[in-house]
């Protein structure tokens, strides 16, 4: 396992935590990405990370793909999961060539440009729900290094929304959440 691989993992698991304890009720609370309830923020999440699985089984560039309709959110987000780990977990998927999403040379570098997403929405849906996003620090320093260099560009193509200035004596939690234009 590749050291991508290994923090691309503590996102997605960190977003898996804070979805399984996402309380039956609160799925239609509306999230800091304004056009999105928690659900809908789950089924964008799921997208994504079918379109990483789809490229590690296949090789070849493949578009984020919604789940099927399922009236069971943590449901749909296990098998999603699921799909996502599975297709990683097979000799030499690292290293298949691209390019791919962010001009990804290979998967591995594929999982290091998106390790972003499954981070910055298990922050996202914890705040919308209203429970601690577990997020671990040395993951946020991981994000603020990769995030850094490319935050304009995500702004500018809509991934994310414009980054925020922080204070200057914010910690490294609001810094990033501040490039990704999270208001904590």
């Amino acid at each position: 396992m590749s050291q991508n691989l290994r923090i691309f993992t503590q996102a997605v698991y960190a977003f898996d935590a804070v979805v399984h304890r996402t309380p039956a009720d609160a799925w239609e609370s509306p999230t800091p990405c304004s056009e999105w309830n928690a659900q809908q923020l789950l089924e964008h999440q799921c997208a994504v990370l079918n379109g990483v699985a789809t490229i590690a089984q296949t090789g070849q560039m493949a578009r984020p793909t919604p789940s099927p309709e399922g009236g069971d959110p943590v449901a749909t987000w296990n098998a999603c999961r699921n799909k996502l780990l599975s297709s990683l977990d097979t000799q030499g998927v690292l290293n298949q060539k691209g390019p791919f999403w962010f001009d990804s040379a290979d998967v591995d570098e594929l999982v290091a440009a998106v390790t972003w997403d499954p981070a910055t929405h298990a922050w996202d849906l914890a705040t919308a729900v209203g429970i601690d996003h577990g997020l671990d620090p040395a993951l946020i320093e991981t994000l603020i290094r990769r995030v850094a260099p490319v935050a304009n560009m995500l702004s500018e193509t809509g991934r994310t929304a414009p980054a925020l200035e922080s204070s200057p004596d914010a910690d490294q939690l609001h810094i990033y959440l501040a490039m990704v234009g999270r208001e904590a």
